[in-house]
């Protein structure tokens, strides 16, 4: 069984020996921070990682942090220091990890920043680190790709007993809007020093993946640590568990009922009710841009998305996506290809077999444009 919600690993010179491993079969995504090293070393792994997910044929996505994830001594950032973010650019990474600074018009510049360099692809996470990033959580969701709850920023300007509801309702909010919520600091920190978790910390993880996150992430139990393989090969054994049992999330049989919807949204909610009437291994989406295959993930399929997307970087922006593998397929196919190729990618994909069942999702194309219109068709087939 593939996982589905995904490990984002931060690199330091406790990864510098297993950087192979982490891009092969360790992480989804890595997070590049120079409070783990100089901009020399922070290029070096940038390249490196290019060049492994080359070499391995992986689409693993590149993190960079703006602004240190974790420090002792927290200092508050009361504007984005623009160098950074045309690093970033410079160095053609994934997406950038912002802090929350004095006020919202920081964070947009920094999009408008990435605009003005060619850049708009690269993804804007948003942390929540801070009371203010908290209050402003439903703005923040209406314009980020992405949030990143940071619990210990967090924790310190407010209640430790409001935490667990506050998570709670981070994240829920999150995967209502259909942006990816990343859980991170301190998750498995006794595995700093110990090749083995504590209790509390499987629980901690294990309760992450069933409140909805995304993506779980390692910072000093990767960076500094003295077991960083063991706590990656710990996150993936207790995310893989837990998507085994059959645990129920919150009920939100009429949630649909709440909002209208366009039709490649409504097609992706349909898909949730046909899985749990017909016997079906795989969903196979067909998404130029990855918003379908995010509409499907937005509303946790039994079964794993396979994204067929039209290149890499594409594919990596879909890193972070809960129970999205993705499949490249540059050419813009006839809706009869489609269909016949479905069960071909499926399988080669390792997510299903001879004779399984997958459901198809796409757009009638239009093959005198050179894209692909939004997603109005389900069908099903036999691999």
């Amino acid at each position: 069984m593939t996982r589905k919600a995904k490990i984002i690993a931060t690199l330091g010179n406790s990864t510098e020996g297993i950087l192979e491993e982490i891009v092969a079969k360790g992480a989804d995504a890595v997070l590049i921070d120079t409070y783990y090293g100089s901009t020399k070393e922070c290029i070096d792994r940038i390249n490196k990682i290019k060049e492994l997910r080359d070499k391995l044929d992986k689409n693993t996505a590149i993190i960079y942090d703006l602004d240190h994830i974790y420090a002792e001594s927290k200092y508050k950032l009361i504007k984005i220091e623009e160098e950074k973010v045309h690093f970033a650019c410079q160095n053609d990474v994934d997406f950038v990890a912002c802090p929350f600074v004095s006020n919202l018009d920081e964070i947009r510049k920094v999009k408008d920043i990435l605009q003005v360099q060619g850049k708009k692809d690269i993804g804007l996470i948003v942390k929540i680190d801070c009371k203010e990033a908290y209050e402003n959580i439903d703005e923040i969701i209406q314009f980020a790709d992405s949030i990143m709850i940071n619990r210990d920023e967090l924790g310190m300007e407010l209640p430790y007993q409001n935490l667990p509801s506050i998570q709670k309702e981070i994240i829920r909010k999150a995967n209502d809007a259909t942006v990816e919520v990343i859980l991170t600091t301190q998750m498995l920190h006794s595995m700093i020093y110990n090749p083995r978790p504590t209790r509390a910390e499987v629980s901690d993880v294990a309760n992450a993946v069933i409140d909805g996150v995304d993506a779980i992430m390692l910072i000093e139990e990767t960076a500094t640590g003295n077991y960083p393989k063991e706590a990656l090969q710990t996150v993936d054994k207790i995310i893989s568990y837990i998507e085994t049992q059959d645990i129920v999330l919150e009920d939100e049989d009429d949630e649909y009922k709440n909002h209208k919807m366009d039709i490649a949204h409504a097609i992706s909610l349909s898909t949730k009710y046909l899985l749990d009437s017909l016997d079906v291994n795989n969903i196979v989406t067909y998404t130029k841009s990855g918003s379908t295959a995010k509409f499907i993930a937005r509303y946790k399929p039994k079964v794993q998305i396979l994204a067929v997307v039209p290149s890499k970087q594409k594919a990596r922006k879909l890193a972070l996506t809960r129970g999205v593998t993705t499949f490249i397929e540059e050419r813009t196919l006839p809706m009869e290809e489609m269909l016949s190729l479905a069960p071909k990618f499926a399988k080669e994909s390792g997510l299903a077999k001879e004779g399984d069942y997958i459901l198809i999702t796409a757009g009638q194309p239009d093959l005198g444009k050179d894209n692909v219109p939004p997603t109005d068709f389900v069908n099903i087939r036999q691999v």
